[in-house]
């Protein structure tokens, strides 16, 4: 029902109501639907329906991690901030004396929050006489724990420099004499081991931080792909870290989703639903990444932690099939001479669609991601070409269809005049990459070349030549686009 709040005043939803009323003795409003742990968006309108204020919640840094099953609420901590930085939240600190599945719950059920951003240490260690007391803690993540020197000259050191094993490094510099304090919060799960450097080995400590621990595991690629009769993941849940080359582009802004494919086109999807951990997808891009091995609808995929670019190399070439099947799951493959089932599928306005297309024997779906700069153009003329990576999308065990082609760009899809463009043509490309003129050798006459960038646009062409000049033409890959008698090939370029 309608409610009308004072200046100041406090309303209380939850997914139990009765529950809460048991436990707290505070009515609440029963709210439709969940409030997940791991983050939700929550919209405040009034009754004309005008958003006054929204936020969508998570459970990874920078957002406090405690209040994600760990017994606290999460609480904003100064009302005036911007409720979307994560940072400006934090774990309730007030207890309430109740213990649930032997954890507090920690929160304001039914009164304002008085709380205040500043960082309250929870444990506290001494450091004088030579050593920390207590020597060895073990806490929860989100903890901050506070270090004072009351006597003598010392300092703490648990940086990964001194300790390679410890999850993320901490300290605070020199010794220095009694009289400081040091506060770090441990927010990743594992064992840290510090010392005070002038009184070492004999001054040392250690902190556990309970919560799983990540253990990642070398992994390639096929391997980490293997499945058993029903279709899952032999590794499914485990910690990978796993080496490719970026193909295509990012189908998810303000997070990752893009496949990474090896020298031997075997290719895994690459996600992060929320955040892009700093890198920008760029096609040719060689990476290693972190994260745990995860399935989507059938499709294995990599739900990444961390991402580090280690060169740049050639994509692969694609391989052409005649069927989408399990084992080119992620690769590069084209599917030759499409026509459209029903064109009026290919809705060309911006949205995601699928769009069912045949070679006359079989039926292929080809997905086209709002993402992608093909959402936002006509239909292409059929006959053509499709080049892509391989996608799944099959709801329902045993994971063994619903396979699709997902082509990355506009330069994917190649018209084609008549069957005889599918015919396998030589061509050998010479340098490349180049820096400057590049020679196209192929059996036949060449009657023009067009290079077309990964927005499919045409920026240079040449005509009754097998050579073009890129001397002028940006850094980059390319298409070129060679129309041979009455054939057209498509190779990549890569400019220096």
């Amino acid at each position: 029902g309608n409610i009308t709040l004072p200046a100041g005043g406090v309303v209380l939803v939850s997914v139990d109501s009765v529950a809460i009323k048991t436990i707290f003795n505070v009515a609440t409003y029963q709210w439709v639907g969940a409030l997940s742990n791991n983050g939700e968006g929550i919209v405040l309108v009034d009754a004309n329906g005008a958003v006054l204020d929204e936020v969508t919640y998570d459970d990874a840094a920078p957002w406090p991690v405690e209040p994600d099953d760990q017994g606290p609420s999460l609480v904003l901590c100064d009302a005036t901030a911007n409720n979307a930085d994560g940072a400006n939240w934090i774990a309730a600190r007030n207890g309430t004396g109740i213990i649930l599945n032997g954890k507090e719950i920690k929160g304001s059920p039914g009164v304002a929050n008085t709380i205040s951003c500043a960082v309250v240490p929870s444990v506290f260690v001494d450091v004088k006489d030579f050593s920390f007391t207590p020597k060895d803690i073990t806490i929860d993540p989100g903890t901050t724990v506070r270090w004072t020197n009351t006597g003598g000259s010392h300092n703490i050191n648990g940086t990964q420099a001194k300790f390679p094993n410890n999850p993320e490094s901490f300290g605070n510099g020199a010794a220095k004499p009694a009289g400081w304090t040091y506060d770090f919060t441990f927010t990743k799960p594992g064992l840290y081991t510090y010392q005070c450097d002038p009184h070492a080995p004999g001054m040392k400590g250690t902190v556990t931080v309970n919560g799983t621990v990540k253990n990642y595991r070398p992994y390639t690629i096929a391997n980490a792909k293997k499945i058993n009769a029903e279709g899952k993941l032999d590794s499914l849940g485990k910690f990978a870290e796993i080496s490719g080359i970026v193909h295509g582009t990012n189908l998810r802004p303000g997070g990752l989703q893009f496949v990474l494919i090896d020298s031997g086109n075997n290719g895994i999807g690459i996600f992060n639903a929320t955040s892009d951990l700093g890198y920008t997808v760029k096609e040719g891009d060689k990476l290693t990444v972190k994260g745990a091995l995860n399935q989507f609808n059938g499709f294995a995929q990599v739900l990444v932690d961390e991402v580090a670019k280690t060169g740049t190399e050639p994509t692969v070439a694609a391989k052409t099939v005649t069927a989408l099947v399990e084992s080119d799951e992620s690769s590069m493959v084209v599917l030759k001479n499409l026509n459209y089932v029903d064109v009026a599928e290919w809705k060309g306005d911006g949205s995601s669609f699928s769009v069912n297309v045949t070679n006359g024997t079989s039926t292929f779906v080809l997905r086209i991601d709002n993402d992608n700069e093909l959402s936002k153009v006509t239909a292409p003329a059929a006959p053509f070409n499709a080049t892509g990576w391989v996608n799944q999308n099959d709801t329902a065990e045993p994971f063994t269809e619903g396979y699709q082609l997902m082509p990355r760009y506009a330069a994917d899809i190649v018209q084609v005049s008549s069957t005889d463009d599918n015919k396998d043509i030589s061509v050998k490309v010479y340098p490349n990459p180049t820096c400057n003129i590049v020679t196209f050798d192929a059996s036949r006459t060449i009657n023009d070349i067009q290079i077309i960038d990964l927005q499919g646009r045409t920026i240079k062409s040449a005509y009754n030549t097998n050579k073009i000049d890129l001397s002028t033409t940006d850094k980059g890959m390319y298409f070129a686009r060679l129309t041979i008698g009455d054939q057209v090939s498509t190779v990549k370029i890569y400019k220096h």
